[in-house]
């Protein structure tokens, strides 16, 4: 068994075995291999290449997250200008609607009429009054249909009346 203290920079190392203190262990040397392992808590291993695969899969996820929270921002931002513009376009509807109903009253109606047509309001001395006589109205009598008239007339409105 070994001892190993530490006094500031300087390390003390104590065996305490029967072991004479002149046979060192032998240093190691590590191997060259390009696959280099890592030991875990559960004494598993894995391997460079698998941690760069789990690193590069994180990256783009987060890349993914962050893509999708900047597309939903310029979706929010559209909107916004779009729910602006709306509203503007419903001011706009007020303002022409109202100049509309300014424009049709019946005071600007008459002073068109007046100063670009050139009309005139009506007198008492231009009324003219029209005599309609009742007595005078013309009756045209039905005319007289044959038989085969009046059967075919029968006989379509039958064919009418099964149709619907």
């Amino acid at each position: 068994m070994a001892y190993y203290g530490s006094r500031g920079s300087q390390m003390r190392v104590q065996y305490y075995s029967n072991a004479v203190p002149s046979e060192m262990p032998p240093s190691y040397q590590p191997e060259s291999n390009a696959q280099i392992d890592m030991d875990l808590k559960g004494g598993k291993k894995i391997s460079i290449l698998k941690v760069c695969v789990y690193v590069l899969v994180g990256f783009t996820l987060l890349g993914a997250v962050i893509l999708s929270n900047v597309q939903q921002l310029q979706i929010s931002n559209s909107i916004t200008e779009k729910k602006q513009e709306y509203v503007n376009l419903q001011s706009d509807l007020v303002r022409v609607q109202s100049k509309l109903a300014g424009k049709t009253s019946n005071k600007d109606i008459q002073e068109y009429a007046e100063n670009v047509l050139g009309m005139r309001t009506v007198d008492g001395s231009q009324i003219e009054f029209v005599e309609i006589h009742k007595n005078d109205v013309v009756e045209i009598p039905a005319e007289e249909q044959n038989v085969f008239v009046k059967v075919k007339t029968w006989f379509d409105n039958f064919v009418e009346y099964l149709r619907g």
